[in-house]
Order: C-alpha cells, then structure tokens, then sequence
C-alpha cells in the first residue's frame, strides 16, 4: 500500500501572480491529494458522479422537451422516466461510494501515522510535539478525509454546469451570460476571503496541538499540580488562553467563509433576479420556462459547488500540517528493524560501552538557547549473571546510561558491543529485545500485548508472588483492572517483566515506594534468583542500605562514573 501522508515541501512558493494563483494553487494541491493518494481516482465514484451529472442534465432536457412536445409524443417521457431513474441510481452510489472513500482513507492515513511513531526514534519521542501528532491523527485526517464528500460534489456540480451553460446560451443569451456573471461573483467571493481564513485555520490548529499538550499536562502531573495551588493555576491560566486563541482564529476563518457562502448565494440570488424581470422581456416564447427549469434544476448543485469551496480549503489546510508532521516522523523514522526469527530469543554474555559519549538538550524558550547534558565517556562491561547498582544524585547521568545500555538511545560518541559484536542501526531492534523493564516512569498497557501463552502463564503466576492476584486477574488477554496504588502498579510492571524472562532486566528505582516486605522481597529473593537463572540484572537505586547486595556498584556524578566496587563479605562499599 502507497503513502498516503502527503509530502512536505518547506518553503514551497505559492504559485506567481495573485491571490487568484494562490488560490487555484492551494485547490490543485488538495484536490490531486484526494484524487491520487487519496483513492478518488481509481474508485467507481468518479462513473457514477459523471452518470448522476449527465442524468440530470438529460433530466433538464426531458422537462423541457416534453413541455413543448406536441400531445401524443411518448420519447419525451420515455427520457424523462430513463433520466430520473439513471440520476436517482447514480447519485445514491456516488454518496455511498464517497463515504466509504472518507472512511477508507482515514483508516489509512491514521495506520501510517500510527506506523510511524512507532518507529520514531527515541529522539522524537522524547523531545516531539506530541501535541501535534495527537491534532494530525484526529482532527487533520478527519478534515481531510470528509473533504472526499465534497470533491465528490465539486465535480458532480462543474460537469452540470459545463453541460447546462451552453444550453443556456443556446436557450438564451441573456441567462447565459447572467449565469457566468453569478459564477463569477460566487467564485471571486470566496478567492477574496479564502487566504485569510486559511491562516487563521493555520493557527486554530497550532493552537489545537498546544491544547492537546495542556491536558497531557493535567493528566501526567496530576500529583504536582495538586500539591501546589500557584502551579494549577498557573496551567489553567494558559490553558485558558490556549483555548481562547483556537476560539478566536477558528471563528475568524468561519467568519471569513461565511461572507464567502453569503457571495456565493447573493451570486444565486443575482441569478434569479435577472431571470423573473428582464429575461421575460428580453426573451419570447418559452425560454423563459426552459431558463427556470435550467436553475431549479442546478440550483443545489451550483450551491453545493460553492459550499464545497471552504471545506476544500479546510482540508487543504489539514493537509498541509498533515504533511509537515510526517515529513517530521519519518525524519524522526529509526533504521530497518532486524528481528530474531519466530521461536528464537536473543541471549547475551556480556554487554561493553567504549568511549561512550551523549549530550542531553533541555529546550529553552528560545531555540537558539540551549542548556547541554554530557555523559561520558564511559568504560564499562556487564556479564551475565551479574547484579549490578547503579547510584547517583538527580541529574548525574543514571537514566541516560541506562538507556543507551537498553539501546533506546543512540551515543553520540563512542560504541556498545553486544558479545564483541558493534550495536549498529541496523541490529538495534534485535539488541533491544535482550531486555526488559520496569522504568520510573512506567507505563502500563491495559492488554497483555505481544505476550506468548506461556509468558501469560508465568504473569498469572508472578501476580500471586507479588500479593496482586487478590487485586488483578487475568481477564483472556487484558487485566481486569489498573486502578491501584502507585506501590501495587509497580509490582504489576515488575510482574510483566519477570513474565518476559528476558535475558537482561532493568529496574529503575523500583523499591522506592515499596513497603519493607516487598522490599526485601525484592533485594533479598528475587534479584539473587535472577541473577542465579543467568539474567544480567541491572538497578538503578538511592537505597545505600541495599549496596552489599549486588555484585558492582557504579558511582555517578555529573554524567562520568566516578566509582565501581564490589560489595558484600568484604565489605569494600563505603
């Protein structure tokens, strides 16, 4: 299947000349969107939008056939009863088939996305616009995709008029010319307004990102933000403005299509004032009639034509911060996965940094400020069977050397060997299935994904070790429930990754909100048995009580290590 996430192209000109070549530039842009990528193209819509146009159009002809036809005449109904029917089959399928072309195409456009992030590497989603992924996946695709309907419309109602326009010329050359006239009007209306509104729908939607960031916000900082009433309020202040400013600018852009709309009618309007006063006089016999049949006939396609207008440049709008967010996930795409094949595990002796370097950029609010982290370099081997601390104070490096020894971030300087062998783009996916973990920030997945039969069977039984089974039961292939306390959600990622039985295991200050039964549970048994079953184990811990439990202890002060013992009997930790 195609990509159907449009291309970014930064800076790209705006057609030369006017506002006009602005305009049909932006409408080019969309409309070939959904036509080729999009699927219009290739899909039986377009046959059945051309049968419903031409099934009106032999509608018109029929009614005003038949009113001049002489008594006795059967073909003029005859063609009246085959064109209704060929116009009322035909615009039924048209509808349905565009509907399904929404549906279809936002189903694709959100599988990429979501195909993307999650193989965005750990730079993006660390320091990404989360915000604006969330707004792309939501609020642009489904902008986008409903745009089908009315491109579907578009070109049911510029195949009538390309028809009904030369027959109003040879009817009439007064409401022919009218006709142009109002279509001119309709269409300068909505060239006027259309560049103004875009932008400010350009900036509703930077704004709808921001919004989706201030509700990660509330959610993830919950417990800060109850803790210190100045900060809540704070947040609710910007939010507040976030909210107030994608209010304002939607409501600018609605305003603007809105006189665009009332153009385009007061263009209908003009139309059928210029056909009940003058064409009477001007024109004799029945072209009068026929000149009515003509519009009431094309009345609703020619308004749906101008309707269609706005929601076209809505979606081109959409369209282009769809294709800036994905010009940014796939800059941000990781190399080719490289996965162990099926029924096979990777397994590890040992794991050596040399020389590593990285730097951690914290954003100001000025792009050009930075504030950098360094780490490193650092030497270090790990083996097999070994339980190794970590220690240091916050902002010594502890995290960032945790992840690049779990391949979840790349160094900078400097290499990681996996059993003598260079972790390399191209092997990271397989290196990174070496371990598991329980973060400091962990999440919990309400499923048991990616969870074999046999890994569910050892979760059922790490959940009775851990005192959970009481809480959580295994419900097919979900938990029960996740509402638990902070200590009991640890346990249950620390269930799940024993269940995983990976050949490294990571912990990062796991015991910290742990009673001293589970605490000791966890230093005194279960560490000591990884190790013993040939997992390398490796914790990140503030608890100094603990230290004569491992095998190493590394020592970290502002990003180097600055120590490495061996605790125990001996009693060489400090």
């Amino acid at each position: 299947m195609s990509d159907a996430i449009p291309e970014h192209r930064p800076g790209r000109p705006e057609p030369p000349g006017t506002r006009v070549g602005a305009w049909i530039g932006s409408t080019a842009r969309i409309v070939r969107f959904l036509f080729v990528e999009g699927g219009v193209l290739g899909d039986p819509v377009v046959v059945f939008a051309l049968l419903a146009s031409l099934g009106r159009t032999g509608l018109i002809l029929a009614i005003n056939e038949t009113a001049r036809a002489a008594p006795g005449d059967l073909w003029q109904p005859v063609l009246l009863i085959v064109a209704a029917v060929v116009y009322l089959v035909a615009s039924y399928f048209a509808r349905l088939r565009s509907h399904m072309i929404v549906v279809r195409l936002q189903a694709r456009l959100r599988r990429q996305f979501c195909a993307l992030l999650l193989a965005a590497d750990v730079d993006f989603l660390q320091r990404g616009d989360h915000g604006a992924v969330f707004s792309a996946t939501t609020r642009e695709v489904s902008e986008v995709s409903g745009a089908a309907v009315n491109l579907i419309e578009a070109v049911e109602a510029v195949v009538l008029v390309c028809f009904c326009i030369p027959y109003l010329f040879w009817i009439s050359w007064t409401a022919g010319l009218a006709t142009l006239g109002a279509l001119a009007i309709g269409t300068t209306a909505f060239i006027v307004f259309e560049q103004p509104a875009r932008r400010y729908l350009g900036q509703a939607a930077r704004a709808s990102a921001e919004f989706h960031d201030r509700v990660e916000d509330m959610l993830s900082g919950w417990k800060e933000l109850r803790l210190r009433r100045s900060r809540r309020e704070a947040l609710a202040a910007d939010t507040l403005r976030v909210i107030a400013a994608e209010s304002d600018d939607t409501l600018r852009a609605e305003r603007l299509f809105s006189a665009s709309t009332i153009g385009s009618q007061a263009a209908i309007i003009f139309l059928l004032c210029v056909l009940v006063a003058p064409i009477p006089f001007l024109d004799n016999g029945s072209a009068p009639f026929q000149v009515l049949t003509v519009i009431l006939l094309t009345y609703g396609p020619i308004e749906m034509l101008f309707a269609s207008l706005p929601r076209l440049s809505r979606a081109e709008a959409g369209r282009a911060k769809l294709a800036e967010v994905g010009a940014a996930l796939r800059a941000a795409r990781a190399g080719a996965e490289v996965l162990p094949e099926a029924g096979t595990a990777p397994d590890v002796e040992r794991i050596e940094l040399q020389g590593v370097t990285a730097r951690l950029h914290e954003r100001e609010a000025d792009p050009a400020e930075e504030r950098g982290f360094h780490l490193g370099p650092v030497d270090l081997t790990l083996r097999r069977g070994e339980v190794v601390f970590i220690s240091g104070g916050n902002g010594s490096g502890k995290s960032t050397l945790v992840d690049i020894i779990a391949g979840l971030r790349r160094p900078e300087g400097g290499r990681v060997l996996w059993d003598g062998t260079e972790v390399t783009e191209a092997l990271e996916a397989e290196y990174r299935a070496l371990f598991s973990s329980v973060f400091s920030r962990f999440h919990l997945f309400e499923k048991t994904y990616g969870l074999s039969a046999e890994e569910v069977g050892l979760l059922a039984l790490a959940l009775d070790e851990l005192d959970l089974s009481h809480r959580v039961r295994m419900e097919e292939d979900r938990f029960s429930t996740l509402a638990l306390s902070s200590g009991q959600r640890r346990r249950l990622a620390l269930a799940v990754a024993v269940a995983e039985n990976r050949p490294v295991i990571l912990f990062d200050e796991f015991a910290a909100d742990q009673d001293p039964r589970f605490r000791a549970y966890f230093y005194d048994t279960l560490l000591p048995r990884l190790a013993a079953g040939g997992h390398l184990v490796i914790a990140v811990t503030h608890d100094d009580s603990q230290f004569a439990k491992c095998d190493r202890l590394i020592r970290m002060e502002a990003g180097r290590i600055v120590g490495i013992s061996r605790p125990g009997p001996s009693g060489d930790a400090p």
